[in-house]
């Protein structure tokens, strides 16, 4: 479990999350899926916000103390004393981008000592940079696959207007 150095801000069920900012959340894992009972709760680096009829959801990363070469590329390292006391965090955590989920503003996951997301810190300048940085690139890579999906859907469509299919 995380000692959180910076006291926790309820943000509560109106909650006015901001990109880099590190809450806590249950983000379900694959290998807990066999385990009794709900994920633990780990830090979580928030990547957008995004409203849609009126309600809130935020884009949130998956926060872990273990150092793997897993998604290098994809990752915000928060390693130094003073970054790790701005974001919330008592030891060097990487918050891997390419495992990432949107949920509500209200979704149970966020529920702790009180309802709703629970800022524990946020990404200092330099570390801001670097998500945007990664958001940016899987951003990019997301583009490129709509437009590849987008040139076979008009290939198959030209083959079907030609007869051939």
């Amino acid at each position: 479990m995380y000692h959180h150095p910076q006291p926790f801000t309820p943000a509560g069920r109106n909650a006015h999350l901001q990109r880099g900012d590190v809450v806590l959340f249950r983000f379900p894992l694959a290998e807990e899926d066999n385990e009794p009972g709900a994920p633990k709760c780990r830090p979580c680096l928030v990547l957008d916000t995004l409203t849609a009829g009126g309600e809130h959801f935020v884009e949130i990363a998956y926060g872990t103390s273990a150092d793997t070469r897993a998604n290098r590329g994809y990752e915000v390292i928060v390693k130094q004393p003073a970054a790790r006391e701005t974001a919330g965090l008592s030891k060097p955590t990487r918050f891997v981008c390419a495992r990432r989920i949107i949920v509500h503003v209200d979704h149970s996951g966020f529920h702790g000592r009180s309802k709703g997301p629970q800022i524990i810190g946020c990404l200092d300048e330099a570390l801001l940079e670097r998500m945007n940085a990664v958001r940016a690139r899987i951003q990019a890579e997301a583009d490129i696959a709509a437009y590849y999906r987008e040139e076979q859907r008009r290939e198959e469509q030209a083959r079907e207007d030609r007869g051939f299919q």
